[in-house]
């Protein structure tokens, strides 16, 4: 029987020993595969869930795959307006947002959250 890949379920997640808990996209980017990436995508994939080590699938390739960090970083960005532009307070999606923000040099994206007033410029990452 075939499985519903647009589907979002724990299986997006499932921790596998001695892998740092990593989502299927997460394995996709780490090798590099820029047509699975692009499948996990449109399928819903999340793609800022975080590994066990705080790192999100785009933080994972940024020096190794710069096509496969390219097509993800576009998803963050789209991840994070959707997570933006209903926030009336400062959530860890919002917060992230800040950080990925400032962190690209989005300088217009920020400058909105900001305006916005409703996050919190101190909140740091898992890795303080």
């Amino acid at each position: 029987a075939g499985s519903d890949l647009t589907a979002k379920s724990e299986h997006d997640r499932l921790p596998m020993p001695g892998h740092d808990q990593m989502t299927s996209l997460m394995w996709a980017a780490t090798n590099g595969h820029v047509e699975c990436v692009r499948l996990l995508i449109e399928a819903g994939s999340d793609v800022t869930a975080k590994s066990k080590d705080g790192r999100t699938a785009k933080d994972k390739v940024l020096s190794k795959y710069t096509e496969v960090a390219a097509l993800l970083e576009e998803a963050m960005q789209q991840a994070y307006e959707d997570a933006c532009v209903s926030a009336t307070e400062s959530t860890p999606a919002v917060e992230d947002a800040l950080r990925f923000y400032a962190s690209s040099g989005d300088e217009a994206r920020l400058t909105a959250l900001l305006e916005r007033g409703i996050v919190n410029v101190m909140a740091t990452d898992e890795r303080g």
